[in-house]
């Protein structure tokens, strides 16, 4: 796997894109969405730099009947355009009419979900690049039987840039047992109902509850309900961390529009785990 590049590469870029403001997108109709997903993923240097670079279509040899059906080349490609084209403004018309191969139900010319458009190219990418793997080590071992070495490693470039890992855990108030789950995350959704800044609902999100009363915790060590203290934490930070903004009030609620504010510098120490502030 290539070396993660988390800073902008200025040899990658053209002279235009290097001293010229963002290419912009036009709406081809509904197409907000798309749009500002292309625009955060084009602007997030380590997939930008990897797809300058062409990394993935250079080796994506899928079993593929076309090319142009792999996800991660049409994305690349959108990517390397968006920062080589020497225009001002640009039309998204190939990933537009491609939108069945990131989400078979989305439809050109509806409304959609920013959030839930960005997973979908996200996961397709990554699942993608682990079907690559694959493909790649049934090969190797085909030409040496010895060769079973990565085998079960779904480690790719996406999961490397946006993939990070949160922790459940649980812990008895009468024996002080603690019980931890962990699941792995490509990003974090906020509530900002009560919330007017982003440092506030992170707060929230990470903040312990109690288990008491008709939500006691059944500890296997004390072998009845107790009181427990539950909170989340990041066992592993992202690299690149996606927060959706959760804009919507309920299932029929209207949207929540108003202001959150956010600081340039977003500091995750106080909400990792101790065993990660540990190994730092």
């Amino acid at each position: 796997m290539a070396v993660l590049q988390m800073n902008w590469q200025p040899s990658l870029l053209r002279h235009k894109r290097k001293s010229s403001p963002p290419l912009g997108l036009r709406n081809l109709g509904n197409t907000c969405y798309l749009n500002s997903v292309l625009q955060c993923l084009t602007y997030t240097p380590p997939l930008a730099n990897f797809c300058l670079q062409s990394l993935h279509s250079s080796s994506c040899d899928v079993a593929r009947e076309k090319k142009s059906e792999c996800p991660f080349c049409i994305l690349e490609k959108r990517i390397v355009r968006s920062l080589s084209l020497d225009l001002p403004l640009d039309s998204p018309l190939k990933i537009n009419r491609c939108l069945r191969i990131f989400a078979q139900h989305f439809r050109t010319g509806m409304q959609e979900d920013a959030h839930e458009f960005l997973r979908y190219v996200i996961d397709a990418c990554h699942n993608t690049c682990l079907q690559l793997k694959k493909l790649q080590q049934q090969r190797k071992k085909a030409g040496n039987g010895n060769a079973t070495s990565g085998c079960g490693n779904d480690s790719t470039i996406v999961k490397e840039i946006f993939g990070g890992s949160l922790q459940n855990q649980v812990k008895c108030l009468s024996c002080g047992a603690e019980s931890n789950t962990v699941d792995e995350i490509m990003d974090i959704s906020l509530d900002v109902l009560h919330s007017s800044s982003l440092k506030d609902s992170l707060q929230k999100f990470f903040q312990p509850e109690i288990l008491d009363g008709n939500n006691k915790y059944k500890c296997d060590k004390c072998n009845k309900l107790v009181t427990a203290r539950k909170q989340m934490s990041l066992l592993q930070a992202p690299n690149v961390l996606v927060i959706q903004l959760k804009r919507f009030e309920g299932i029929f609620g209207g949207k929540i529009d108003k202001l959150i504010n956010f600081e340039e510098v977003l500091v995750l120490s106080s909400y990792m785990c101790e065993e990660s502030q540990v190994g730092s």
